[in-house]
């Protein structure tokens, strides 16, 4: 899963869940308070997977595995600890991803950018024997 394209502002927002849920745990703050922060990029996830027309497999897949990923921060007990170490991962998840471009606003990629490429499958119906 590399080369999607991601917003700009999804990259920041989880930029800035990890910084935060990092002051709090290196304060001492409670675990409720990174797991709200925590939940603000979940929710900016989902919004990004539900904005993401469904020919775009790559970034579906991103995004999903980054939804699976940040939801591990909700799980009963967590410290703040364990909250930043799952946003950084998921962080980690998304910068990896995007490896190629990020579009500002969420916009279309530049001319650039090359056109999917379609490849038949062997095997089921195609086959005849």
């Amino acid at each position: 899963m590399h080369g999607c394209t991601l917003s700009v502002d999804l990259i920041r927002t989880a930029r800035n869940a990890v910084e935060k849920v990092a002051r709090n745990a290196a304060s001492g703050g409670p675990a409720v308070h990174a797991m709200l922060l925590a939940s603000q990029l979940f929710e900016a996830l989902k919004l990004e997977l539900r904005a993401t027309p469904r020919h775009q497999a790559a970034k579906i897949g991103l995004l999903a595995a980054a939804i699976d990923q940040c939801r591990r921060t909700a799980r009963p007990n967590m410290r703040p600890a364990l909250v930043e170490a799952e946003l950084r991962a998921t962080l980690a998840l998304l910068e990896s991803g995007a490896s190629i471009r990020l579009v500002a606003n969420g916009g279309m990629p530049g001319p650039s950018a090359s056109r999917p490429r379609l490849r038949v499958i062997e095997g089921g119906l195609s086959v005849r024997g």
